[in-house]
């Protein structure tokens, strides 16, 4: 679990607290844990592991924050966060990544118009019901209704700085194992877009084989979608996809460019294709 891990649980913890109408400092005090926690440079699964910090020196985290971090931390899970889940319906939540909906207006829509879903809420937009609610003036319907079409077509994105504590974590744990001469992550994490929607690495070195297993049982890694001598595809336990390729020293440059561009000008031109992927 990575700091963004943590972070998002935490502040799913006060979106449930406030759908449920829990005690609006409860509800506070979690939202600037999250806050707190998504600004600490370090990991903190290697702090806890490691036993190096003291988690209540934290702003905002008391000892029943930082044991439920530690718990996260160790069991990949919030029992907290679990427990608050089952009193919702599950689409709810999905509801919160929609701009312009908040845990009171995601709250009104469920209590005034049954909304359970996002299936929902585009019924009841096209019948014209949430424009009655009160707060839900004509551009804020708007904002809703194009929040729920991108979300149904678009995948889930990182803002940068998170994508950077996951990368960040991810290459030392690739390096560690020695062999690489070369690696960078590509694509808009390159280019340094606001948000990035997964991380294409490149590696060069003496036993990229050796490389790719390391790569394959890193820690947060959920499933392996595909693994070869030379590539590999995994999905991080926070959702974020992770394609790495291996390439020649030759073709090092030429890959970095290619899979950095935002569009490739030409699909012929892949030298590093030599290297046979086998994935």
């Amino acid at each position: 679990m990575q700091n963004p891990d943590i972070a998002r649980l935490f502040d799913e913890v006060a979106d449930l607290l406030e759908i449920q109408d829990a005690n609006e400092f409860r509800v506070r005090a979690y939202r600037t844990a999250a806050r707190t926690i998504r600004d600490v440079p370090e990991p903190l699964a290697d702090a806890i592991r490691a036993g190096t910090r003291d988690l209540t020196e934290l702003p905002g985290i008391g000892e029943d924050l930082a044991d439920k971090i530690r718990t996260i931390v160790t069991t990949g899970a919030l029992p907290l966060h679990e427990q608050l889940a089952r009193k919702v319906p599950p689409g709810l939540l999905d509801l919160l990544r929609i701009p312009g909906l908040g845990p009171k207006r995601v709250k009104l829509l469920h209590t005034k118009l049954k909304v359970k879903s996002a299936a929902d809420l585009a019924r009841a937009l096209a019948a014209g019901r949430v424009r009655r609610l009160k707060g839900f003036g004509p551009k804020m319907v708007e904002k809703i209704a194009a929040g729920l079409g991108q979300a149904a077509h678009h995948e889930r994105r990182l803002l940068l700085h998170e994508a950077e504590t996951y990368a960040t974590a991810l290459l030392d744990h690739v390096k560690r194992g020695g062999g690489i001469d070369q690696i960078a992550v590509a694509g808009s994490y390159r280019r340094r877009k606001e948000t990035v929607g997964d991380l294409d690495v490149l590696v060069t070195g003496r036993n990229t084989a050796r490389v790719i297993r390391r790569l394959v049982a890193y820690p947060d890694v959920a499933n392996v979608v595909s693994q070869g001598s030379t590539r590999a595809t995994v999905q991080l336990a926070g959702g974020l996809q992770v394609d790495v390729r291996a390439v020649q020293p030759a073709a090092y440059g030429a890959a970095l460019l290619y899979f950095t561009a935002p569009r490739p000008t030409t699909s012929s031109f892949a030298p590093w294709r030599r290297t046979g992927s086998s994935s």
